[in-house]
């Protein structure tokens, strides 16, 4: 019988990491809202010492060939949104609906990258896979399919 990988994140959030993947302690710094429920990488991953950016999600140092994945949950409404509403989890993470953008799209992020967002049992999520700058876009493909093992804990 084969051993279920290990799984990361907190809150209730958590991905299957595949061999060779690591994780992270959430950033947070002072933003309370989204908090960070997890961030794993294909090879290491450590948050930046200067926390320079103020942006959570891109507050990682990975390696150039590498991909992150972080995961963020709103507890609050921030303006008009409203907690829990939204489109439902993609049954499967694709290039159509997590679509990797060059040039940059994502704060603070110098490489390319995506972010979906969804709501999932009243609660409200974000998912953004972070490139590194040498990273090949088949990594994109391998972060999707991490990410297709997300499981939201009932809470």
């Amino acid at each position: 019988m084969v051993a279920a990988p290990p799984r990361a994140g907190s809150g209730g959030v958590t991905v299957a990491l595949p061999p060779g993947w690591h994780s992270a302690r959430p950033v947070q710094g002072p933003v309370t809202n989204p908090l960070t429920r997890l961030a794993v990488a294909s090879d290491s991953i450590r948050p930046r010492l200067t926390g320079a950016c103020g942006a959570q999600v891109a507050d990682y140092v990975i390696a150039r060939n590498a991909v992150a994945i972080v995961v963020v949950e709103w507890t609050k409404p921030i303006g008009g949104m409203k907690i829990g509403v939204g489109p439902p989890r993609p049954r499967r993470f694709t290039a159509a609906n997590l679509r990797i953008h060059r040039p940059p799209i994502i704060e603070c992020w110098a490489g390319p990258g995506g972010f979906v967002e969804w709501a999932e049992r009243g609660h409200s999520f974000a998912a953004y896979v972070l490139l590194g700058r040498r990273a090949p876009a088949s990594l994109a493909a391998r972060a999707r399919a991490v990410l297709d093992t997300i499981h939201i804990a009932r809470r």
